[in-house]
Order: structure tokens, then sequence, then C-alpha cells
């Protein structure tokens, strides 16, 4: 899975809760964007109450990977039979 937004994280839990190994990449820190926001539509929560315990069980779940300032430099495969090639980014 290719991205830590707010909806990569919630795609990620659902497949690992599911018992499906998941590997995230993330060029920076997941849901970076998403933190920055005070309010989220409809129910007006704030971000950090809606992204924080997700980030957390992201992080901990025993079936994802994440991958954080990283990318994805080559794929190569076919449907079922990928191979990814990630380069991680030197830390700042």
């Amino acid at each position: 899975m290719v991205g830590g937004g707010i909806a990569g994280i919630q795609a990620a839990l659902e497949l690992a809760d599911a018992g499906y190994p998941v590997i995230m990449v993330e060029r920076e820190h997941p849901s970076a964007a998403y933190a920055q926001f005070d309010k989220t539509f409809p129910t007006l929560d704030c971000s950090a109450c809606i992204l924080t315990p997700r980030m957390v069980s992201v992080g901990t779940h025993p079936c994802v990977t994440l991958y954080t300032w990283s990318e994805v430099v080559k794929v190569e495969g076919y449907v079922g039979n990928f191979t990814v090639t990630i380069r991680k980014k030197p830390a700042s």
C-alpha cells in the first residue's frame, strides 16, 4: 500500500484486521498533512482525535509493516506476484 494518509491508514487497518499482511510505504510521517487540520467534516472532531488512535494501531498491528521516509522506486511482476523496490531516505 502506497501512502499513509488517513484513507491509507484506514484501509491498511481493515486489511490487517482481516488477516492480510500489509506493507505501507510513506514518503514522510503517516498523515502529516491530515494532522494540520483543526476540525474534520462532518462531525467537527479534531483531526488528532481521529488520527492518533489509528496511527498507534497501524504502528503496532502485527500484520502491518510500515516504512516511513521511504518511496517506491520500482514495481515488477504481475497480479499476485509483485516485486517492489523501496528506497529508504536518510533520517533528517
